[in-house]
């Protein structure tokens, strides 16, 4: 199995992200900030789960919004909500985990993951190496190979005010119903990040997301 790719530093996290996706880092933070102000929204008369499913709206909708002002276009798929690469089979979907961007954990999903998303993960995944390129990675040129496909989770941990994380990652596939081993993990906020970043994306964003149509080609 080929060993799991961890980008940390913002200048390599800005660096993949532009390279792949044709985002930075800080095109998330807004995202976040709304995730964060959703799980807020729930009163003692919502459902006991309304947390996690605000926290989902939120996270699908302005997740969709930043990538689809980049020239994404929105997709469904067995059940998955999320975003297409419009020339690449590269998808991005939103997730709410335990924990994210820890180094000796890799996130799970909050509420599991069901038949549509492991059908959904195989089919996207089984492609990412041809049995040729397989046979040619190894331990030292498998850091210069670089990903552009497959279906991407952006995960996000709320867990306080404070303890807030994220990352945007590529999972091998479902064991268990929830996902198994990761291939890439791209942190997009540290632990211990948040509270600095959360401040300087309200000034910059405001109340809302907002996001300003760039059709970015790869």
């Amino acid at each position: 199995m080929l060993p799991i790719r961890i980008f940390r530093e913002e200048w390599d996290v800005n660096r993949k992200l532009a390279e792949t996706f044709g985002v930075l880092r800080d095109d998330f933070i807004p995202i976040i900030n709304e995730v964060v102000g959703a799980r807020a929204l729930k009163v003692d008369n919502d459902p006991v789960n309304a947390a996690g499913q605000f926290a989902y709206i939120f996270g699908t909708r302005n997740t969709r919004a930043m990538f689809r002002s980049n020239g994404y276009h929105l997709h469904r798929e067995n059940g998955i909500e999320c975003v297409k690469h419009p020339e690449q089979n590269l998808k991005i979907t939103y997730q709410s985990v335990d924990f994210a961007a820890l180094v000796n954990h890799e996130p799970r999903a909050i509420s599991g993951k069901g038949p549509g998303s492991e059908k959904t993960i195989d089919l996207a995944q089984g492609c990412l190496f041809s049995n040729e390129e397989l046979s040619s990675l190894n331990q030292k040129n498998v850091e210069l190979y670089s990903i552009r496909t497959g279906l991407w989770h952006f995960c996000v941990s709320v867990n306080s005010a404070t303890d807030v994380c994220a990352e945007l990652s590529l999972v091998s596939g479902i064991v268990g119903g929830n996902f198994g081993k990761f291939i890439e993990r791209i942190f997009i906020v540290n632990p211990g990040e948040w509270e600095k970043l959360s401040i300087n994306g309200e000034q910059d964003s405001g109340d809302a997301v907002e996001f300003e149509p760039v059709v970015s080609r790869k």
